[in-house]
């Protein structure tokens, strides 16, 4: 497409480097509220098992759906502005004449007119609810900023160059045909083509004494690093609480009787149980001593995990028959390593902030002190 717009790039106007970063802070945070909310959902389920509350243990899956949903929500949305940015980084916003294109259950279609040689490009809008619904089902004044390729993707934002949104080219030689006839009946062809926009940011030049806000922002690698740590603590907080969670619900595991109907010389046996919740009958393998006593032929002793996935798994007093103990002390080491990691990286940045040398242009400048010459 032609450039009626700006030969600068469109990451130089302040109000899309704005956007573009309160966009990318929203997918951040959802990110984190998913995670926050799968590390509870999970803490929950295993505290609510070993308590014995099986109408909050139903209640885990739903918890649980919700959460990677949200997580989801905001890991996508953390893409999408990673190629958001690459694209406004790399070519100037355009001014183009657009039409919504209704598409009922379907994501929003909108039809830009290339400025230079009148095409005109159907494009899906990937708009993610609760992070960026802009304006797209009418567009104001009939007017839809654009940067990108319209055959591969890019980014449309409202005149001035907020409400990003991320498109792509809509699929299928079929769909794109009918969104441009629909295009053409709404009377994109004939529309004027806008003005050239105005935006209260001047040309960036080489001399100018300052730098575009969007890049003094992305050069705050410090607060990156910070964020980095923020994010390993909280994760190794997160698989703490669940290794924790594991091993106090592990302790209330019921101890059952055990029938054996066959034992091998190894200590081998196929022994048969009741299900301490619901009574039901099962049969299965499991490790005897081989050295018990013989008064005991048909008679053994196990415990039954009564958390997690794993509720219901027969297991020894080797830890044999079930994987929740090395899951649950998976968690706590993973968790006590990362939850340290996160612990020091904060610190470590912290007394660098504190004493950080101060900058060369702060500093006073010095003054002389020599004693005034006498006589």
């Amino acid at each position: 497409m032609g450039d009626n717009a700006s030969q600068r790039p469109a990451l130089d106007v302040t109000d899309t480097a704005e956007a573009l970063g309160r966009y990318h802070a929203r997918g951040v945070m959802f990110a984190g509220r998913g995670l926050v909310m799968l590390a509870g959902s999970g803490i929950i389920g295993l505290i609510a098992a070993g308590l014995g509350l099986d109408s909050v243990v139903s209640l885990v899956p739903n918890l649980v759906g919700l959460s990677l949903a949200t997580l989801g929500l905001g890991l996508l949305a953390r893409r999408l502005s990673g190629r958001m940015r690459r694209h406004l980084a790399a070519a100037p916003w355009t001014v183009c004449v657009a039409v919504s294109i209704p598409r009922g259950w379907r994501a929003a279609t909108v039809v830009l007119r290339d400025p230079a040689t009148g095409e005109l490009w159907p494009l899906t809008v990937w708009a993610i609810w609760g992070l960026n619904q802009p304006v797209v089902h009418r567009p104001p004044g009939g007017v839809l900023w654009w940067c990108g390729d319209p055959r591969t993707g890019g980014v449309i934002a409202l005149p001035g160059g907020t409400g990003l949104c991320w498109t792509r080219a809509v699929r299928g030689s079929g769909a794109r045909r009918s969104a441009v006839q629909r295009a053409e009946r709404a009377g994109l062809l004939e529309q004027p083509m806008p003005p050239m926009p105005h935006t209260s940011d001047e040309p960036h030049t080489s001399d100018a004494p300052d730098a575009p806000r969007w890049a003094a922002m992305s050069k705050a690698a410090p607060r990156r690093r910070r964020g980095v740590f923020r994010w390993i603590l909280l994760v190794g907080v997160a698989l703490l609480g669940l290794g924790i969670a594991g091993s106090t619900a592990a302790s209330k595991d019921p101890q059952i009787d055990l029938t054996v109907i066959s034992q091998q010389p190894d200590g081998t046996c196929e022994v048969r149980w009741s299900d301490p919740w619901s009574g039901a009958r099962h049969e299965g393998p499991f490790r005897c001593d081989p050295d018990r006593d013989p008064l005991l032929e048909d008679w053994w002793t196990g415990w039954v995990v009564s958390y997690g996935p794993w509720k219901g798994d027969l297991y020894d007093s080797d830890w044999r028959g079930t994987p929740a103990n090395d899951v649950n002390d998976a968690l706590l080491l993973a968790g006590a390593a990362l939850t340290l990691t996160g612990l020091v990286g904060l610190v470590r940045g912290a007394v660098k902030r504190v004493y950080r040398p101060e900058p060369a242009d702060r500093r006073p400048e010095p003054t002389d002190r020599r004693p005034e010459p006498t006589g």
